[in-house]
């Protein structure tokens, strides 16, 4: 019987400091080939390793799963490449991981904040407005597919590629991209004829896909919803 050579968390944490456990998972998993049967299994050990020893900021938000799947997603992505930096850190490897996860790296403290300074959703079925009583407001769903009449259409095209260019709102954007605007977004998706997929936009901006989506999901979208409110008239 052929023994794999990834043992149970259990097991490796007998003989061995819990710096001497992250740095031979971590060098287990970026050895192996991305996406593979090993890879998978390697990044199990490791992130088990990251629960066991409460590397991660948590939160009883219930957008924290969510979050958390992007997270690992990243670590994946990015561990190989910024490791050397990681180690860094004087005081420990388990430290160096927990500001680079929690704070300059992934930002999970950070992401964490931004969930509870989210809007609550606006509902796509329900008048722009916020009034459920007026069959003549669209909703937000027939403004995203353009189905809704002239001359309205004309008044929430001008109205809305204004608010774009005169809200400050819409200069959000993630920490490292600076040029990836939630206004720069919105330009390259509603105004241009036609409109720029996220994966050319993701290379025209120089900003990894991921993390595109993620920050359309997160900021853009909630902001673009609000605008669309305030344009007929919402509080």
């Amino acid at each position: 019987m052929v023994k794999s050579k990834y043992v149970s968390v259990t097991q490796m944490c007998n003989d061995k400091s819990n710096d001497d456990l992250l740095r031979e998972a971590i060098a287990n998993f970026c050895k192996e080939t991305p996406k593979s049967r090993e890879w998978e299994r390697a990044f199990t050990t490791l992130w088990s390793l990251i629960l066991k020893f409460k590397i991660l900021a948590t939160s009883r938000h219930s957008k924290y799963p969510d979050l958390l799947q992007d997270i690992q997603l990243e670590f994946s992505q990015r561990i190989s490449s910024e490791f050397e930096q990681i180690q860094e850190v004087k005081k420990s490897l388990l430290h160096g991981l927990r500001l680079w996860i929690n704070d300059y790296g992934l930002r999970l403290r950070y992401r964490i904040l931004d969930l509870y300074r989210e809007k609550t959703e606006i509902s796509l079925d329900a008048p722009i407005s916020g009034s459920n009583n007026d069959s003549n407001i669209p909703t937000l769903r027939e403004v995203i597919a353009g189905n809704i009449p002239e001359p309205m259409e004309t008044l929430i095209q001008e109205d809305f590629e204004e608010k774009l260019l005169a809200s400050e709102k819409l200069d959000c954007h993630p920490k490292k991209y600076p040029q990836c605007t939630c206004r720069e977004i919105a330009k390259r998706r509603f105004f241009r004829n036609p409109p720029q997929s996220f994966i050319e936009i993701a290379k025209e901006l120089d900003i990894r896909y991921q993390a595109l989506i993620a920050h359309k999901d997160r900021k853009c979208e909630p902001l673009l919803k609000e605008i669309y409110k305030e344009l007929l008239g919402g509080e």
